[in-house]
């Protein structure tokens, strides 16, 4: 009788540590609880109905998932991803890969069926598909435990080795290949300082300066101190016949190296090509204002714009400007007239310039260069621009959309034009690039 006992007790043992295994497997891969925002959105059933078949997927309890993950409805979002999941427990990544991507196109937010498919997609080894879903994880939860360091890898690696193959190809003097691969690092690094420069350099070698020029603004905004750089960049605008913006970065370089002598006689040369003599020093400050003036824009104006710009034939009398750094680039601006002058002849040139006033400028200098033949082709309709700060009725309501149509300017969040705020000379400047680059 012991011994059967004995035996029974072995075996009741034996049944429940084979029940405990079959009932509870932790899961090989990362699963992540769906963010409780997009749960909220479900029904109270489909919510108690998918919270339990989760809590039976974690236990490995796929029968018990499988029965609650039904309850939604074989086309509901949450269904495919439950669904997913279940079929990599029974490792069928092919079908679990369907039902994740099925998931995707019924809620492109659901963090957990990209995470699927980043876990199929790593064990496959398909890098670009794995790169893919980790940057959406990350579009969502920047800060996300588990994709950040498997992208920053992936970016890293997958980079380097594009660049170090598009640079044998160089050696070898085919530039086709090597600018598809740099074309492709800067897919997955796009501030990539190495790809950027390369492609700079190849297309300013094939002449094709405005792609040239592209790269070179990009890699001036990386390396804003780097005087290589500046020194390319300020050369290839000088090839494209970009005097205006040649100077402007010249005179960047000239600040890194005040005594490069070499630097000084491009700026000179610019100088005398542009009809300035000398630029004001204040004019050197404009970058520096958090909210520049009218006087400051229209220097900006007048220097950017001045082989457009007529000399004027009668000057406009304006009271106020005697002793304004800027009156000279003022009287040629206001005889276009670009910005105004007021009733009683003065022009105000402290006065603050509000965003609104800008776009009026802008709109103003679009339609004149218009008049002279230049073809400027709006990217964005204008009647599909809503504005929802500016009345349709208000005075800067279309120059305002013309801006965005433009894409000159940009709206802010809630569709607002902000009208009222001041604009930085930063802003200001890159306005004009902008405008210039469409021109040429």
């Amino acid at each position: 009788m012991k011994k059967i006992s004995w035996l029974a007790l072995i075996l009741t043992l034996a049944t429940a540590c084979a029940t405990f295994q079959k009932t509870y497997i932790p899961p090989a891969f990362y699963l992540e609880d769906p963010p409780s925002l997009e749960l909220a959105k479900l029904t109270l059933n489909e919510r108690l109905a998918f919270e339990q078949g989760w809590a039976n997927l974690k236990k490995g309890n796929i029968e018990g998932a499988r029965k609650e993950f039904l309850k939604l409805g074989t086309s509901q979002a949450y269904f495919n991803l439950g669904e997913g999941y279940c079929r990599l427990y029974e490792e069928d990544s092919q079908a679990a890969e369907a039902f994740f991507l099925k998931a995707i196109e019924l809620n492109p937010d659901l963090t957990p069926a990209r995470l699927g498919l980043a876990t199929i997609y790593e064990e496959r080894n398909d890098s670009d598909r794995l790169f893919v879903q980790l940057r959406e994880i990350l579009k969502k939860e920047p800060e996300n435990s588990w994709a950040k360091p498997k992208y920053e890898e992936l970016q890293t690696r997958i980079t380097q080795n594009l660049i170090k193959e598009a640079s044998g190809l160089l050696n070898q003097n085919k530039k086709e290949e090597a600018k598809q691969l740099l074309l492709k690092a800067l897919f997955y690094s796009p501030q990539s300082r190495e790809a950027h420069w390369q492609l700079a350099r190849i297309y300013r070698s094939e002449k094709k300066y405005g792609q040239a020029i592209n790269h070179y603004q990009a890699l001036s905004q990386l390396a804003p101190a780097d005087r290589q750089v500046l020194r390319e960049y300020a050369e290839t605008l000088l090839e494209h016949d970009d005097l205006s913006q040649s100077l402007d970065v010249y005179t960047r370089l000239k600040e890194l190296a005040p005594d490069d002598k070499e630097v000084q006689k491009k700026i000179d040369y610019l100088k005398n090509q542009l009809g300035i003599i000398s630029l004001p020093n204040m004019y050197n400050e404009i970058p520096k204002s958090q909210a520049i003036t009218r006087q400051e824009l229209a220097a900006i104006l007048a220097v950017k714009f001045n082989q457009y710009l007529p000399e004027p034939v009668r000057p406009p009398i304006i009271i106020d400007i005697s002793t304004s750094w800027a009156a000279n680039f003022i009287v040629r601006v206001a005889a276009v007239p670009l910005m105004d002058t007021y009733e009683n002849h003065t022009f105000e040139p402290n006065r603050v310039v509000t965003r609104a006033e800008l776009a009026e400028t802008f709109f103003r200098l679009i339609n004149f260069l218009k008049g002279k033949g230049f073809k400027l082709i709006p990217q964005i309709p204008p009647d599909r621009i809503q504005i929802s700060d500016l009345p349709t009725d208000n005075l800067y309501y279309l120059p305002a959309v013309q801006m965005i149509a433009y894409q000159l300017m940009e709206l802010a969040a809630q569709k607002r034009f902000q009208p009222d705020r001041p604009v930085s000379g930063d802003e200001a400047l890159r306005l004009a690039d902008l405008l210039l680059n469409l021109i040429k």
